[in-house]
């Protein structure tokens, strides 16, 4: 077993025991960006990405609850891990909207994981300001015929952990796939820190 198999095995077991009769099984929308440069987005330029240069807020550090406090907003927690920049949505989608995957992946290339409580879900992978790769993490069978499935690597050497009639959680290798790619972990400490977050308008208005 090669020692990236042997990882994305670990982090696969790892996501199963986080999501675990946990509320994050229920709705998320996870998207990580990994600049080019090394050097990382700013707010400022997050804010811009997502919105497309439309309005949007920055808002001052606050905490995971106090940041959804607002349920008229959709809201993006913000969080950076060296030069990667996380972004964290409780029952959002602005991360794996084509039209923000792809300004996120301008200089940089950015993977988002979605689901809501209906089990509708996308893992999408941008590049160089173009969405590559969009595909339903329920069936990985569907994936061979997606011509660029050869350029996210770690994405099918994880399909066999996404086949949930063989009782595998979809779910858990959908974020084991972004850490594999990215080394970008969601954990739940992560939700214990103050971040600062944006706030922009409903990302179907694109």
């Amino acid at each position: 077993m090669s020692d990236e198999r042997s990882a994305g095995v670990d982090m696969y077991r790892y996501y199963r025991r986080l999501l675990k009769d946990h509320w994050l099984e229920t709705a998320i929308c996870w998207t990580v960006v990994v600049p080019d440069n090394g050097e990382p987005l700013t707010l400022a330029e997050i804010g811009e990405r997502v919105s497309g240069g439309t309005s949007h807020e920055i808002h001052e550090k606050a905490s995971f609850e106090d940041a959804y406090s607002d349920e008229a907003a959709w809201a993006m927690l913000a969080g950076r891990s060296g030069p990667v920049t996380e972004l964290f949505e409780d029952n959002g989608y602005h991360g794996v909207h084509p039209p923000t995957l792809s300004r996120l992946s301008v200089g940089a290339r950015a993977y988002s994981v979605y689901w809501n409580v209906n089990a509708n879900n996308r893992v999408a992978f941008a590049a160089d300001g173009e969405l590559l790769l969009m595909v339903d993490a329920m069936y990985p069978e569907e994936w061979a015929q997606e011509p660029n499935l050869a350029r996210w690597p770690e994405l099918a050497a994880m399909a066999p952990h996404f086949k949930w009639r063989n009782g595998k959680s979809w779910r858990a290798a959908a974020l084991a796939t972004i850490e594999l790619t990215t080394g970008a972990r969601l954990s739940l400490d992560w939700f214990d820190q103050e971040r600062p977050y944006l706030t922009s308008q409903d990302p179907a208005s694109d």
